[in-house]
């Protein structure tokens, strides 16, 4: 009787051990996931609305669309004068633009006055935008908050509002505080030579309902000749567990590196969600 006692005894207690190890595995399964999809969000987030910036910065210089006339712009009052507001029409059926992306709807864009004046400031709102169908949602605002100590033109950017809603009907929200200093281009007038420092916070809620926190600890490199942040590191917090995003070197590709607090890294590529 005694042994049958002890090996019912150890069986119910193995049975726990495991069961223990096995929750103990899956919740750090569940707890790696959200920090990933955040990862993933907000990398995407950071590259939908830096994108829209590029799409206002070239309208703005060029004028119009391309060979089939994609986007349309229009400027009112079309006088030179200030305040004065941009519309960037892709249409319904929309176009594809650099970089293979196709974009639908309008992004209206209220311009205080030129933009390299100090005190300058450029609102973006969207109609029914949306790159590759997710779409894209919020206020973004840029100020010119004139040279800082090094000679270097500085900005004041905020996205409030921001919202993705992706294909498959996810959504995903953030916001976003930052400050870019232009490090280089600023002695053109075009805006492909412009490399700009950021430096800065966000925060969201990625597509599983998840908030998240965002600091960017080494300041992020954004040369506009490339469509991807090209270097810089973040540090993402979730649920009190923090990860770092590491966007490289300099190279120009649409990856970065997370690592989670277990140590573990994987490359994720930017502008991804299928």
């Amino acid at each position: 009787m005694k042994t049958i006692k002890w090996l019912f005894s150890t069986v119910l207690f193995l049975g726990l051990f495991l069961t223990a190890c096995n929750k103990d595995s899956t919740t750090d399964l569940t707890a790696s996931s959200q920090q990933l999809t955040a990862s993933e969000d907000q990398t995407t987030a950071t590259d939908l609305y830096e994108d829209v910036d590029d799409q206002v910065d070239e309208s703005i210089e060029t004028r119009g669309g391309g060979a089939n006339d994609c986007p349309i712009v229009t400027v009112e009052p079309d006088d030179g004068s200030y305040p004065r507001t941009v519309t960037i029409d892709y249409g319904t059926d929309g176009c594809e633009g650099p970089n293979g992306r196709i974009r639908k709807g309008q992004i209206v864009v209220t311009v205080s006055d030129t933009m390299s004046n100090e005190g300058a400031v450029r609102t973006v709102t969207f109609v029914d935008f949306s790159i590759d169908d997710a779409q894209i949602e919020g206020t973004k605002t840029l100020t010119n908050l004139g040279y800082d100590d090094n000679g270097n033109v500085t900005f004041h950017r905020t996205v409030t509002g921001g919202q993705i809603t992706f294909p498959n009907g996810d959504v995903a929200t953030w916001e976003a505080d930052h400050t870019l200093t232009q490090i280089a281009g600023g002695d053109t007038p075009f805006f492909i030579d412009d490399i700009f420092q950021i430096t800065g916070g966000s925060s969201g809620v990625n597509r599983n309902g998840k908030a998240y926190t965002v600091e960017i600890i080494t300041p992020l490199v954004r040369k506009k000749a490339c469509p991807w942040i090209v270097a810089g590191v973040k540090s993402l917090t979730i649920e009190d567990k923090t990860v770092t995003i590491n966007y490289g070197e300099g190279e120009c590709n649409a990856k970065a590196v997370v690592t989670l607090p277990n140590g573990t890294q994987h490359v994720i590529l930017i502008h991804k969600w299928w």
